[in-house]
C-alpha cells in the first residue's frame, strides 16, 4: 500500500522505543495497530509459491547509534504486460508499506510513515519475458510480525486495485 495511505502504524509495545499496543508475541504489531485511509487504493499481489523472497540483514549503526536493518522484498513476474508496465510507471516514485504472508502463514509488515520502502524494477525480454520488482528499505528495527492478516478486517474501508492480476491462474 502506498505509505501516504497509512494513517497509523503503531509499533509493538515490547521493545526499546516501542510504545504501541502489546500482543501475546514479541515484535508483533497488533491488529489494531494499523490503520489505512478510507477509500485508499491498495494493491494485492498474489505470487505462486516461491515467487517472492524476503531478505533482512542487520549491521551496527555509526558511532554506537544502535542497529540498522536493511530489508528487501523481491519478486519476478514471469508475464510482461502493458497494464503492469503502466502500473509501475504510475507507482514507482511512491514509498510503500508491505504486508505479506510466509509459507507458514506468518504475517509481516515492513515500511512505516516517514520511512516507506522504495520500489525498483527491471525487465528482461528473453525466454522468460519477466519483470522484476523490489521493495527495499532501511530502518531501526527488523520487519515486524503482524498479529493477524485478514484483508477484509484490516482494510474494511479501502478499495483494492484490480486493474491487473498477478495470480498466474487467470
Amino acid at each position: 500500500m502506498p505509505i501516504d495511505a497509512v494513517l497509523a502504524l503503531l509499533p509493538p509495545g515490547d521493545g526499546p522505543g516501542m510504545d504501541g499496543p502489546t500482543t501475546s508475541d514479541p515484535y508483533t504489531v497488533s491488529r489494531y495497530g494499523l490503520a489505512a485511509a478510507g477509500g485508499a487504493a491498495i494493491t494485492e499481489l498474489i505470487f505462486p509459491p516461491g515467487g517472492c523472497t524476503f531478505t533482512e540483514t542487520s549491521e551496527p549503526g555509526q558511532e554506537g547509534a544502535g542497529t540498522a536493518w536493511s530489508l528487501e522484498l523481491s519478486a519476478t513476474i514471469p508475464k510482461n504486460q502493458p497494464m503492469l508496465l503502466h502500473w509501475i510507471y504510475l507507482n514507482q516514485g511512491k514509498r510503500w508499506l508491505a504486508l505479506w504472508l510466509d509459507r507458514n502463514g506468518l504475517a509481516y509488515v515492513a515500511g512505516e510513515p516517514g520511512n516507506g520502502l522504495r520500489m525498483g524494477t527491471a525487465r528482461a525480454i528473453n525466454a522468460e519475458n519477466s519483470v522484476s520488482l523490489k521493495l527495499t528499505g532501511r530502518c531501526w528495527h527488523p520487519a515486524w510480525f503482524l498479529e493477524r492478516y485478514n484483508t477484509s478486517e484490516l482494510f474494511a474501508d479501502v478499495d483494492f486495485d484490480l486493474s491487473f492480476d498477478f495470480s498466474f491462474n487467470a
